[in-house]
């Protein structure tokens, strides 16, 4: 028995491990018809220019709003990528909506309502999430519109990702694969204590049975 155990263990490391290492090597081809941004700062339209910070950080400033848009790692939990929106309005507005534009391919889930309150120049962060639903490139926008009484005023920050056919953003970060360790190691830790515990009652029960089974001597 508990050879057969020490076997089982063995395999499930080596599976976890192979299943860790997968998201991070997957040799899925992803192809692109969009071309490479030549500049990091570019105008959207007139009176919106549109900054590129870094990597995972975009800013959209008009004279209605400034916009900038974060992006977080993936977690393997779920798939989901958080994103943290900033917004500072030059205008008071009390009908404020916060749309979140995205293709067919992706879902939204958004962790505010859609209309809300702004006083002009005061800072407010919302959050949210987004998650693939098939592998490819693709760009989504975040639409912040102020709905006036004869008229309306809006700004849009976007993001373009990249996932893979195992629906992994690319490149793969190292929180994600840190987090894919934690999850298989949290699924082998599950898988292990549910083998023993199931050893012991087997063991406690086989007995009993047995016992039971027994015919009675006379």
């Amino acid at each position: 028995m508990r050879k057969s155990l020490y076997y089982l263990i063995t395999f499930f490391v080596i599976l976890t491990t192979v299943l860790v290492l997968k998201p991070a090597f997957a040799a899925d081809d992803v192809t692109t018809t969009q071309e490479e941004a030549k500049t990091d700062e570019v105008m959207v339209d007139q009176g919106t220019t549109e900054t590129v910070i870094d990597d995972h950080t975009t800013l959209s400033e008009n004279r209605y709003f400034d916009l900038t848009l974060e992006r977080g790692p993936q977690t393997p939990f779920g798939q989901y990528v958080p994103y943290t929106l900033t917004v500072t309005p030059h205008l008071d507005s009390s009908r404020t909506q916060i749309l979140w534009n995205m293709p067919t391919t992706l879902e939204a889930y958004p962790k505010h309502k859609e209309f809300v309150s702004l006083e002009k120049d005061q800072t407010y962060v919302f959050e949210g999430r987004i998650k693939p639903l098939r592998g490819g490139i693709y760009d989504f926008s975040i639409s912040v519109i102020s709905w006036q009484y004869d008229t309306n005023y809006t700004n849009s920050v976007g993001d373009n990702v990249v996932f893979n056919d195992s629906l992994v953003f690319q490149p793969v970060s190292s929180y994600y694969n840190w987090m894919n360790v934690l999850k298989f190691g949290l699924f082998f830790v599950g898988f292990a204590i549910a083998v023993v515990v199931a050893v012991i009652v087997i063991k406690k029960y086989t007995k009993k049975a047995k016992k039971w089974l027994t015919p009675p001597s006379w």
